[in-house]
């Protein structure tokens, strides 16, 4: 019931506004850039945009960013161009082309041109005679580029050449726009672009005033409804302060309606979407008359996001390679590059913190010993299956056999303090090894019959000696006695292999099925000893 009344309330909002752009639209005094210097620049970008009343600067989502708001672009994830071609009035031609081009580093360039022609003009001499026809061309081109510098706020900056171009006579400024993107809750953005910051003319171009556009926009009923909002102001320049409004609904997954207004025109259209391709319609009631705008636009490429992904998969490969090999140093490097691609990924973060801090313990390659061997086992159970255990029982065995081994005891301070285990340290009496103490210790459970412990202690001593033939002979004496014959007899031929010359093993298995009922536990494990 909740979520049909606030559909419901959503849905009236978004009427109750439609209907005020429409009665807006009806008494709109127009205001608006007017002769301003650099006016053409007002005309906007994509019939999508247009469509929406210009109401874009806290959207621009798509390739128009780079007109609207630079820092929108850090949010394209692939490829894109779009173009608009646009009649206005009296043979005046209005086009705007743009194509951006995201990084992995997680910014993204655009380029862009705009021209607004008007052809037709006859110079004429002293005695106004026709001498030759010329036209009126006005255009800019710009490279932007966006980046996001927070979860939530992304930034960008344009840099254009506008020129003017009047039968022989020629002018131009070159450019500097920044903008910002900030979304401080879910649907809700805010956006701001600053055009003509910064800008050196040459040529009899008149100086351009700093444009300031603010607006804020908002997505309801899933994501379908999109509401916007933008505001203008000129420094030294009477254009007061001219509001846009403008809505989309997608009725469709491939088609949405738009309606809005700006200063000078009531706007209305539509957008029609299939796979990567693009179609926008824009129509403009202007007091000079209406004008029709059409856009098409084309996505392609892989996913930025995908192509990221990939190749932190491919650093991170390679880190685990460098840190299976004992290469601690050469492991943090490639995770740091895997990571900073995918900052994300939590267990890439735990597995580069765990390496660095075994890193600055072991800075050189772990050689090719027994104890580098049980080393790089023990940290790769941990990285890998986060169990310590074995990292546990490796550190001690080594501390057992080499009490002074500072590399072995630094590294078990780490295990500790990660996984908060105040005492780290298995004691064993002086001159006694951990395989050795454990050994000991699962005999004497075998004699108390506690046979799940006696094993869990020889499965600590193939832990960090897998070829202990001892081990295996003792667990399977232990199984047998639980009465589990198969593990045992497992065991005990895993025992054989590891040492041959066990007679005593040999027999015992060849003689089970007449004598297995006759022996007790205690005979059992007294026969294999």
């Amino acid at each position: 019931m909740r979520k049909i009344i606030k559909q419901t309330a959503l849905t009236a909002a978004a009427a109750l506004y439609l209907g005020a752009v429409a009665g807006i639209a009806v008494n709109w005094a127009g205001t608006g850039r007017g002769g301003m210097p650099g006016a053409f620049m007002s005309w906007g970008a994509g019939a999508r945009s247009l469509g929406m009343g210009k109401a874009f600067v806290s959207i621009a989502d798509d390739a128009t960013a780079t007109y609207w708001n630079p820092a929108g672009l850090a949010g394209i994830t692939r490829s894109e161009l779009t173009a608009l071609h646009s009649v206005l009035w009296g043979g005046t031609v209005y086009d705007f082309i743009s194509y951006v081009q995201p990084t992995r580093g997680g910014g993204t360039f655009g380029f862009s041109g705009t021209r607004l022609f008007l052809g037709g003009f006859e110079g004429r001499d002293a005695q106004n005679r026709v001498t030759h026809e010329f036209e009126d061309i006005q255009s800019a081109y710009g490279v932007s580029y966006g980046q996001k510098i927070l979860d939530t706020l992304s930034i960008g900056a344009t840099l254009k050449k506008m020129s003017h171009t009047l039968d022989d006579h020629k002018s131009g400024s070159y450019i500097v726009d920044m903008g910002a993107l900030y979304s401080p809750v879910d649907n809700l953005s805010l956006g701001m672009n600053l055009q003509n910051l910064l800008a050196v003319t040459y040529g009899t171009s008149d100086d351009l005033p700093i444009v300031a556009r603010m607006g804020l926009s908002y997505r309801l009923l899933r994501e379908r409804l999109t509401l916007g909002m933008d505001v203008q102001s000129a420094i030294g320049w009477e254009m007061g302060t001219p509001l846009h409004l403008g809505a989309e609904y997608w009725a469709a997954n491939f088609l949405a309606l738009r309606m809005g207004i700006d200063p000078q025109e009531f706007n209305m259209g539509f957008g029609l979407r299939y796979e990567d391709y693009g179609l926008d319609y824009a129509y403009a009631s202007h007091e000079l008359g209406g004008s029709h705008r059409i856009s098409a636009s084309i996505t392609f490429g892989r996913s930025v996001e995908a192509l990221k992904q990939m190749s932190s998969r491919e650093h991170e490969v390679e880190g685990d390679a460098a840190y299976e090999a004992g290469l601690y140093r050469e492991a943090v490097r490639s995770y740091e590059r895997a990571y900073s691609l995918n900052p994300d990924n939590r267990d890439l973060a735990r597995k580069l913190d765990i390496i660095s801090r075994i890193a600055d313990i072991i800075p050189r390659k772990v050689e090719d010993t027994n104890i580098g061997r049980l080393i790089r086992q023990g940290v790769k159970e941990y990285v890998e299956h986060n169990n310590a255990q074995v990292l546990l029982l490796a550190l001690n065995h080594i501390l057992s056999e080499d009490p002074e081994d500072e590399v072995a005891r630094r590294l078990l301070r780490l295990l500790g303090s990660l996984e908060g285990i105040p005492e780290p340290r298995i004691r064993v009496p002086r001159g006694v090894t951990l395989t050795e103490y454990k050994l000991h210790e699962a005999l004497q459970y075998f004699y108390d019959a506690r046979y799940s412990e006696a094993i869990r202690e020889l499965q600590d001593v193939l832990t960090v000696d897998p070829g202990n033939a001892a081990a295996y002979k003792r667990l399977g004496s232990a199984f047998f006695a639980m009465g589990n014959e198969e593990r045992a007899v497992e065991a005990w031929e895993e025992s054989l292999r590891r040492d041959p010359s066990d007679d005593n093993l040999r027999d015992f298995l060849n003689n089970i099925p007449e004598r297995q009922r006759d022996f007790e536990p205690e005979e059992i494990m007294e026969e294999m000893r």
